[in-house]
């Protein structure tokens, strides 16, 4: 994508990892997480969210995360939607290996492809009630460790951006 498209960096980390178990469709968990806009559109905001998250048997994550951000007195939801990638190389535990009491996650950074929408009541950011971003990063389920990088869909109005 387009550099001219960047709308911000997030820096964060899970602050809780919660399992609900196996369900139908996978793994559910509930993951909380917090960070800091670090550069870009709203930078120095901070973030807070919890991700409604599901791994699949093939080792997918399934992302549909709420999250806060708190930019000065103002506060924006974004609902992010989308999907957490193991490496290629992985090869992912079953998912019952990852229920088992001992399991710990693997040291590896998983990819992020998600898109993000926004709602706010706040005039100044009125704009975001209409926008939509793609994320992209890293996340580290070891470590903690949460990178995303938002950029716009559209570079203006109608115009789409050539990825």
């Amino acid at each position: 994508m387009s550099s001219d498209n960047f709308f911000y960096r997030l820096e964060g980390g899970f602050t809780k990892l919660g399992s609900i178990g196996l369900v139908a469709d996978g793994l559910r968990m509930d993951n909380e997480f917090a960070g800091t806009i670090t550069d870009g559109a709203l930078a120095g905001a901070q973030m807070t969210g919890i991700d409604f998250f599901r791994i699949r048997a093939d080792g997918v994550g399934v992302v549909d995360a709420r999250e806060m951000i708190h930019y000065k007195d103002e506060v924006i939801a974004v609902h992010v939607t989308g999907y957490v990638l193991p490496p290629a190389d992985m090869e992912f535990p079953s998912l019952a290996a990852l229920t088992a009491p001992d399991f710990t996650w693997p040291d590896a950074a998983f990819t992020i492809e998600a898109l993000a929408t926004f709602e706010t009541a706040a005039a100044e950011f009125g704009h975001l009630n209409s926008m939509a971003v793609v994320h992209t990063g890293r996340a580290n389920m070891a470590t903690g460790e949460l990178t995303v990088v938002a950029h716009r869909i559209l570079q203006s109005q109608g115009e789409m951006i050539r990825v």
